[in-house]
């Protein structure tokens, strides 16, 4: 019988229950899509590395013997220990893209994943290429390549096409921003062939630790054992690729844990209001019920099971689909960025607790909503609930009150006695304010970071990125024919008071072609003294301005003090800045590894001392192309808002109507036409839609906050939501609000009049 029961009192609610299913459906439909999309991202990518056997360590240096790999191997908790030589070459077809050459001994760490072809064999002689290269040239297995590299012209068959682990985000430094593999790719040789092309020195030694190892005590080992014999020691955290593709898994997983949760909790006030009002509704069935010798805990269930019912219903809805709708859209525009040997989606435990989650979340407001009516005995029950006396407040006995309208004063009388219910439309209309700034303000921050970096910072059309070994006499020729400004980029070690960090040191002549901005992106200058520092680096290390600091090159035992003269913002790259004439005077000669030219500087690709030449417009469509799969994320929450919004006001709505029909009744018995009804309700809902817009407003532009300090150390990105945006999330929810309010009061001209005064007796 209260099965039946629970099923007619769905029908007869049934735009309420749609409601509260719709929103937990959509909570852990995004949740479920979005972990399963990261989950099976992450999944995948440790599946990769452990298959290939990737390092946890990377030394460079310029000569790593056989006696350096026995010290390395006898430090405890050190699995495998392996050397290689890594060379860019220059490919001699086409635009001449640059492939970087690995030539190992063997196959121990770091293998190559094979995906057409042959194996990789150490005994072979031929050469296995990036599969996005090959494709991107048209490059099968069975083809001759042929490439240049340190002054030398090699030919070599291709035996296989291969991804890597160590090229997931395949970029050739933090400068592109966007893997292009018709610029750029890798292959990996034997050592049988290093006699013949590349007559050099080992210069990476790869080290991975035992599965119990404390990382950063072998860290501190091998930089004691090898002081002075490196140049840089990458770790996961450091090196390109695995940062990369560990900031985007933390940047969905994030939204994934955020957005959730305000569905959750707007479906557990919607359950609250519903079962308040129906369980009011309900006394004389319940007192019945009572009076039939069911116990206070059996009609205490059957009330919690419609919010267990529907919460599951809904949970179970969002769990089945959200895994098989979310991550196909975002895997399609994460592929461009990431090369993975496979992309599925994982269902995980966690997804499934969040279906309990709802279930409890719904179960839970039912609860607290009808206990208070099962207090009562039968007899009590089955007589109608008093109204509740009124009162005047001291408001309404002040000169300001009586100068009110009538409509002012029932709307503000109506909220006041009705407090939960208005709590609700304004936390509804709050939660969608919420969502929407948050999503508009996301794409206002990446969407002004193209302009912010490329207009605003950088001037130049063109970067030529010199090579190591290039002569002074190279540079000046350089300079003469493109003018431009040059600049002296490496990674350095900065640490203030036991906290360390990996960031870049900028030294730079004077020039155009790279401007500054201060924390409040004012334009400024670079001091002639000291070092200008990042706002985030800054921010990393606790430092101010007048403050010290300590820096230095990786692999060299000096430590350099020096005092941060100025704080400066700046969106990738994150360390400090010197004028030339700072740097020179202090500690060292400037040693140009880039000229950044204005006007056109790509006719310097494979001039004397150039590694390559990047256009800005190249590194700022990489950049757009970096930042899409965020927007299509976005894009989805974007819509779960508009749906979220619009569910929980047209709820709110009906609810509101619904307890206020005997008042209705009676305005409309004082001779108060439907059209002044219409708006009394719709003049209360304005105010209650403003209500909920000004707290949301705040709370949008803290979510904005939470989402950008998600990103990586390495990247600034002020949270930044356009005027335009605001009004536009302002508009919208108005618009949605007063919709919802026209189509509910429409319903006026419906009441019953002889049923709604009846009940009043």
């Amino acid at each position: 019988m209260l099965l039946k029961k629970m099923f007619r009192d769905m029908r007869q609610n049934l735009s309420q229950f749609i409601a509260i299913f719709l929103m937990s459906m959509l909570g852990v439909t995004v949740f479920a899509g979005i972990n399963a999309e990261w989950q099976g991202m992450k999944h995948e990518r440790d599946r990769f590395y452990e298959e290939s056997r990737l390092p946890d360590f990377w030394l460079l240096g310029r000569n790593f013997t056989e006696e350096d790999l026995e010290e390395a191997a006898q430090i405890s908790e050190v699995e495998a220990v392996s050397r290689r030589l890594i060379a860019d070459a220059v490919v001699q077809t086409g635009k001449k893209p640059a492939l970087r050459i690995h030539i190992i001994e063997d196959n121990e760490l770091s293998r190559p994943h094979l995906v057409e072809g042959e194996a990789f064999d150490p005994a072979r002689d031929g050469i296995w290429l990036d599969s996005y290269f090959a494709e991107a040239h048209d490059i099968r297995v069975g083809d001759t390549i042929r490439a240049e590299a340190g002054g030398m012209v090699f030919e070599k068959e291709v035996i296989g096409l291969i991804m890597h682990p160590e090229y997931v985000y395949c970029a050739r430094d933090e400068t592109q921003l966007f893997p292009q593999p018709e610029n750029f790719g890798f292959a990996f040789v034997p050592k049988k062939v290093l006699p013949e092309i590349l007559p050099l020195p080992y210069n990476q030694l790869m080290i991975r630790l035992e599965d119990s190892a404390d990382a950063k005590v072998v860290q501190s080992e091998l930089e004691k054992r090898f002081k002075g014999k490196y140049s840089l020691l990458q770790t996961h955290e450091t090196h390109l690729s695995t940062s990369m593709i560990e900031m985007e898994i933390q940047q969905n997983k994030a939204i994934g844990n955020v957005f959730p949760v305000v569905f959750f909790l707007i479906a557990a006030l919607a359950m609250l209001t519903t079962m308040v009002r129906m369980t009011g509704n309900q006394r004389i069935q319940i007192g019945t019920l009572k009076a039939m010798g069911y116990s206070r805990h059996k009609i205490l269930f059957h009330y919690i099971s419609y919010g267990i019912w529907i919460g599951l219903a809904g949970g179970l809805l969002g769990l089945a689909i959200g895994p098989l709708l979310v991550p196909p859209i975002l895997f399609e525009m994460q592929k461009t960025l990431y090369y993975l040997p496979d992309w599925y989606a994982v269902l995980t435990p966690e997804s499934c607790a969040v279906v309990i989650i709802a279930v409890l979340c719904c179960g839970a407001s039912s609860y607290f909503a009808c206990r208070r009516e099962l207090k009562d005995v039968p007899a009590a029950c089955m007589r109608p609930k008093p109204p509740r006396a009124g009162r005047h407040t001291r408001w309404e006995k002040s000169a300001l009150w009586h100068k009110l309208g009538f409509s002012a004063q029932w709307n503000i009388r109506d909220i006041l006695r009705s407090k939960v219910r208005s709590a609700m439309a304004i936390a509804g209309v709050a939660g969608s304010m919420t969502l929407l700034l948050c999503a508009f303000g996301v794409l206002d921050t990446i969407g002004g970071l193209g302009d912010w970096m490329y207009r605003d910072l950088h001037a130049y059309d063109y970067r030529i990125n010199l090579k190591e070994e290039i002569h002074q006499e190279e540079i000046d020729a350089l300079k003469q024919k493109y003018g431009g400004q040059l600049i002296q980029e490496l990674a350095i070690e900065l640490r203030k008071d036991g906290r360390e960090e990996t960031g870049f040191l900028t030294v730079i002549e004077p020039g155009e072609q790279i401007r500054f901005q201060d924390p409040e992106r004012n334009p400024m200058t670079l001091p002639d003294s000291g070092a200008a520092m990042t706002c985030k680096m800054a921010t990393l290390l606790g430092l101010e301005v007048g403050e010290t600091f300590e820096w230095r090159n990786p692999g060299d035992t000096q430590w350099h003090i020096t005092r941060v003269e100025a704080l400066y913002r700046s969106p990738t790259g994150q360390g400090i800045t010197m004028s030339e004439r700072a740097y020179e005077a202090a500690y060292d000669t400037m040693v140009p590894t880039a000229l950044l030219v204005a006007g056109n500087g790509s006719d310097a690709v494979g001039l004397p001392g150039v590694k390559d030449v990047k256009s800005k417009d190249e590194m700022r469509a990489g950049l757009e192309k970096m930042l899409e799969s965020m927007r299509t994320l976005v894009g989805i929450l974007i819509l779960a808002a508009v749906v979220l919004g619009a569910v929980v006001l047209y709820n709110l709505g009906s609810l509101s109507f619904a307890e206020r029909v005997r008042e209705l009744a009676t305005l409309k018995v004082l001779g108060f036409f439907p059209g002044q009804i219409r708006g009394l309700l719709n003049k209360q809902n304005l105010l209650l839609t403003i209500v909920g817009i000004i707290i949301g407003i705040p709370c949008g532009y803290a979510l904005i906050a939470y989402m950008v300090s998600t990103l990586s150390e390495a990247i600034d990105m002020p949270a930044r939501v356009s005027p335009a945006t605001l009004v536009l999330c302002i508009i919208g929810t108005l618009a949605t609000s007063l919709a919802v309010g026209l189509l509910l009061s429409r319903k006026v001209g419906t009441i019953d009049m002889v049923s709604s005064l009846k009940a009043v007796e």
